[in-house]
């Protein structure tokens, strides 16, 4: 009898679901070690994966101050259309390729979008059209649809939903590092001579030649599943598959249906949880896109724009430290509650007065918070749905409805509005309004609907571990993050 078969006999064999289990000594040091070895193998690779996500789509913004405008002769509605399109598209494929993940290995998956992106990305370089560039940036949503829900729903596959959040909060952390590798990069890409490519070209051509070795790459270091890591000991492998079953389900074993899909678009809160993200990840798409205009804006040349733009971002990481800390130890209703005021203080500043070193400070506080708050609510979603399936079609829902701020908000960011940029910075600050009364709306109901529960328990140990894990949140053992 193998160690794994000898340890799974010994373990208790009682199905819970909904459950955080309570661990002995040695199942306690078997977690702490498991969890390292996860931690070190697949982190850091989502982490790079997303940096290179965020300098592909992001580059649009140093393109637009470095001669693309001016070599394809783009007006000012076609300016907006290579941004706001591509979020359209973007928008329009996160829930079938959140399907699709399902219907394939992960790493065959996002191997074959890293390197679909990254194509695309380099075939921008030799667009010799707005038409031409526009559709390939359409191209670019379409693969790049896949990646970011992809991976709010993946990383939930190795983790109980109360190890999640700090994990979220790292993957996060490639935002600011993506913006401040962004602007430097760019900057120095743009200043190469060349009597062949202009400088857009060689920003576009470099950047998604590095991200198509990536992609190739990810194929073989990318792991499928928990129960096909090959580094864990037997018994490792055993605590962690009975911790990851009752916490919220085996992904490998969990099937999408159309009853888990009509559970996720009937669900109020999945809505909620957007238009919470909508003010914060406005703010991100404002900050990837036009940090190098905005600031141009101030007074700035182009290349000390460009360069510039990565300083709100050296914030941003500061804030995405933060939310490192605050995830275990905070409230996450609390946590917005601290930093929209922070986010939408700076935006005020940044829009509404005229010193430009104020309206830097202005940026970098904005940046600041937008990065410290951004993961929490894809962990507060997530950790809330009750069950794989459904979290695989929420999480489609929801940075479907938050990413629509990368189709409206461009809009508000051509060369018409400079140099203030008024209209997009109240949108800003309106939907960071929303942000916080929802915030309240769903704090209050989570206490209701916990208290009720405490004080009416429900047998329901009468049904299967299936039948219980397609009763998602409304599972009487379920309790709501706060």
């Amino acid at each position: 009898m193998s160690k794994e078969d000898d340890y799974e006999k010994n373990s208790p064999t009682k199905i819970e679901i909904n459950t955080e289990l309570v661990l002995n000594d040695r199942e306690l040091e078997l977690t702490k070690s498991y969890l390292r070895k996860i931690d070190l193998h697949i982190l850091p690779i989502v982490v790079i994966m997303y940096i290179a996500s965020s300098l592909d789509r992001g580059n649009i913004g140093v393109a637009l101050t470095n001669g693309l405008v001016k070599s394809l002769n783009l007006s000012s509605t076609e300016q907006a259309n290579v941004t706001s399109l591509f979020t359209i598209f973007y928008i329009a494929f996160e829930a079938p390729a959140n399907a699709l993940l399902k219907r394939f290995k992960p790493r065959i998956w996002f191997a074959f979008i890293v390197c679909g992106w990254s194509l695309c990305c380099m075939y921008l370089s030799i667009a010799k059209s707005a038409i031409d560039f526009t559709i390939f940036r359409c191209l670019l949503g379409v693969f790049e649809a896949g990646f970011t829900p992809g991976i709010v729903a993946y990383l939930p596959y190795w983790y109980v939903k109360s190890e999640i959040g700090s994990r979220m909060s790292i993957f996060f952390m490639a935002l600011p590092i993506a913006g401040i590798l962004g602007g430097p990069v760019g900057a120095s890409l743009v200043k190469v001579k060349s009597n062949v490519l202009k400088p857009y070209q060689i920003l576009f051509l470099t950047e998604g030649s590095i991200t198509l070795f990536l992609g190739i790459l990810i194929f073989f270091l990318l792991y499928d599943y928990p129960e096909t890591f090959s580094h864990f000991t037997p018994e490792e492998k055993a605590v962690a598959l009975r911790r990851i079953s009752a916490s919220q389900g085996l992904a490998s074993k969990s099937k999408v249906t159309f009853k888990q899909t009509l559970a996720a678009f009937m669900d109020w809160k999945i809505y909620a949880f957007s238009f919470i993200t909508f003010g914060p990840n406005n703010c991100l798409v404002i900050f990837g896109y036009f940090g190098p205009t905005i600031i141009k804006g101030m007074g700035y040349s182009t290349v000390t724009a460009t360069y510039m733009s990565g300083i709100p971002y050296a914030f941003g990481l500061i804030g995405s430290f933060l939310s490192i800390y605050l995830i275990s130890r905070v409230k996450i209703y609390k946590v917005y509650f601290m930093l929209t005021p922070i986010i939408i203080l700076g935006f005020c500043l940044a829009a509404f007065t005229r010193i430009g070193a104020l309206r830097m400070a202005g940026l970098c506080m904005s940046n600041f918070a937008t990065c410290a708050v951004i993961s929490f609510g894809a962990t507060w979603m997530s950790v809330n749905c009750g069950s794989v399936p459904k979290r695989m079609i929420s999480t489609a829902i929801y940075l479907t409805i938050s990413g629509f701020a990368g189709f409206v908000t461009p809009y508000m960011f051509t060369t018409k509005q400079a140099p203030d940029y008024v209209a997009g910075n109240v949108f800003a600050i309106a939907m960071l309004g929303l942000t916080l009364i929802l915030s309240v709306v769903l704090k209050f109901y989570f206490v209701y609907q916990n208290k009720k529960r405490d004080e009416n328990p429900v047998d329901v140990s009468h049904l299967s571990e299936k039948e219980q894990q397609d009763l998602n949140d409304q599972h009487p053992n379920f309790r709501y993050v706060l």
